[in-house]
């Protein structure tokens, strides 16, 4: 069976270098999805949820926050911002991110901008976020 090399890579550190079977990313303008004999691509991200399938069946949910994707040959390189495991966001801290974003007033564009993002992240984090 052929595989892919997903390497997901932020600013501080790799969080994952493995083989995967599948792996499922959120596009700047839609979403991608990516199995062994892919055309090579490169692509923006947006927010959300990077979906993977290892080899073994099992499913793992990552949360990033933009930045790009890279396909060549087997390898697929995804440089984001921030991601963590949707495991390990908490709905509670989930939802207070979107009620302070919901509370912000922009004066500017550059302000209206910025505030759109952070809702547009913390409702993506709450739409992940484990149930505790």
């Amino acid at each position: 069976m052929a595989e892919l090399s997903l390497v997901l890579v932020t600013p501080e550190r790799t969080l994952f270098d493995r083989q995967v079977a599948s792996i499922r990313v959120p596009l700047f303008d839609g979403s991608a999805g990516f199995y062994p004999g892919r055309a090579p691509l490169v692509g923006r991200l947006g927010i959300g949820e990077l979906r993977l399938t290892e080899v073994s069946g099992t499913v793992e949910s990552y949360f990033i926050d933009g930045g790009f994707v890279q396909v060549k040959g087997t390898v697929v390189s995804v440089l984001t911002n921030a991601a963590m495991l949707s495991s390990e966001i908490s709905r509670k801290s989930a939802g207070a991110k979107l009620q302070e974003a919901k509370a912000e007033l922009a004066k500017t564009d550059i302000e209206y901008v910025a505030s759109s993002r952070r809702l547009e992240k913390a409702r993506k984090m709450l739409a992940l976020a484990s149930k505790d």
